[in-house]
């Protein structure tokens, strides 16, 4: 290429004269000349122009919700190390991995820690669940051989009968690796991958342990099994046994009779579909493929009887009122602290921008919630399951101690209209 000439906004440059490394194995492998030009040329654009092959996955309207680059570095002190309880770490993992120290901060900070600690808290919660689903086959034993026949159950009489089980199985391994390996690569920030499998497994770890509740006390036969019989480790096992066979629960290679209200597979599927619904930068055909991969997986959970119909809606509502519930409270959270509200966000917004004395009234007027939902304790719960109180601290919005400083707070809405007033000369 001649000096002086820029080709760079051109995308149909010779592929042989500007490719970086050496590709003329590929006319071996592809013979048609013309195949083997366009394949050519598109691994040149690609090479030339990787901003133009990423719009080609990331969403449009990125820049505008501040979601198109990393928004780790509006954190200006994340690198410090801060004493929280007892341990002293650095805050947040680096933005970008400059040097082989930063592989290493990578694991070493609060952000990690707190991920280990959810880790801890879903295993927990699963060793429970599968403990209360062994009461419940305990007690559906003892029970009355009319009661363990399958229920009927209206959408089980309308669909056909799919006898391999397996295939849901498979369909929800598809569901986690396609939502693990896309999360992996689009995430910004090592933060933001952070903080997503915080939420997924807080999430997952509170569903096990309702689930769980509803198992023990609602008992219902298998939908799966005529009579079906619990394995006899549930029922004269010692608790070195039952310890084993939980580990086979959760591994599949196990199954029990009323292990039903309501489906755990479809929770996890719905969970999947959330994390899509919320966190992702894709555009929009790649979360529809996770949907319809997810939609197959419950509609095969009926088709192969292997929940109740219940148990599908059940799992679908419940999943996503968990996560609608969580995430607005991590919103309220980020209102209260980084605009000094110090009752409910909603509330206070009107009474900061309505300037009169019926602010409180209209409010009321139109909402009517004198007493609305939400307690403080679970909201500085979820903060810290999430993280919040890390990234307020690396904002400076708590200081060192974990103090908030209310000083630091942005300016309202109104202060900002009056400081861009300018004086009439």
């Amino acid at each position: 290429m001649k000096s002086g000439q820029d080709h760079s906004s051109n995308p149909f440059v010779d592929p042989e004269k500007t490719l970086l490394c050496d590709i003329s194995y590929l006319k071996d492998i592809f013979p048609d000349p013309q195949y083997s030009f366009s394949l050519l040329r598109l691994l040149s654009m690609m090479m030339m122009h990787p901003k133009r092959l990423l719009k080609l996955f990331l969403a449009d309207n990125l820049h505008d919700i501040g979601a198109k680059k990393s928004p780790a570095y509006v954190a200006i002190s994340a690198p410090e190390k801060q004493t929280i309880g007892f341990i002293t770490l650095r805050l947040a993992p680096p933005v970008k991995i400059r040097r082989l120290q930063d592989v290493r901060d990578i694991f070493l900070n609060h952000e990690f820690l707190r991920l280990l600690m959810l880790a801890a808290w879903l295993v927990l919660c699963g060793f429970i669940e599968t403990f209360m689903a062994q009461l419940s086959d305990i007690r559906y034993h003892a029970g009355p051989a009319i009661s363990k026949h399958p229920l009927r159950d209206l959408l089980h009489d309308a669909f056909p009968l799919v006898a391999d089980t397996q295939i849901v199985n498979y369909l929800l391994t598809a569901t986690i690796v396609y939502t693990v390996a896309g999360f992996a690569i689009q995430s910004p920030d090592w933060t933001t991958r952070f903080m997503i499998l915080r939420r997924w497994a807080f999430i997952m770890g509170f569903i096990y342990v309702f689930r769980g509740i509803t198992l023990l006390v609602t008992t219902l036969p298998s939908s799966l099994i005529d009579e079906c019989r619990p394995p006899e480790i549930e029922l004269t096992g010692t608790v070195a046994q039952r310890f084993g066979f939980i580990m086979e629960v959760i591994g599949g290679t196990a199954l029990t009779c009323t292990d039903n209200i309501f489906s755990g597979h479809t929770s996890m599927m719905m969970s999947c579909c959330m994390i899509w619904r919320v966190h992702s930068r894709l555009r929009r055909p790649f979360s529809w493929l996770l949907y319809s991969v997810a939609t197959a997986g419950i509609l095969m959970i009926l088709f192969t009887r292997f929940h109740y119909s219940i148990d599908v809606v059940l799992a679908i509502y419940i999943t996503y009122t968990a996560w609608d519930t969580y995430l607005r409270y991590i919103q309220e959270a980020s209102m209260r602290y980084m605009f000094g509200f110090t009752n409910h966000s909603t509330f206070d917004l009107f009474n900061t921008q309505i300037h009169t004395a019926d602010a409180a009234r209209i409010y009321e007027y139109l909402n009517w919630q004198p007493h609305p939902l939400g307690k403080k304790w679970m909201m500085w719960f979820f903060m810290y399951v999430d993280g919040l109180d890390i990234r307020l601290r690396a904002m400076r919005v708590f200081d060192e101690h974990g103090v908030w400083q209310q000083k630091n707070k942005p300016a309202s809405m109104t202060e900002k209209k009056h400081s861009t007033i300018q004086p009439i000369v």
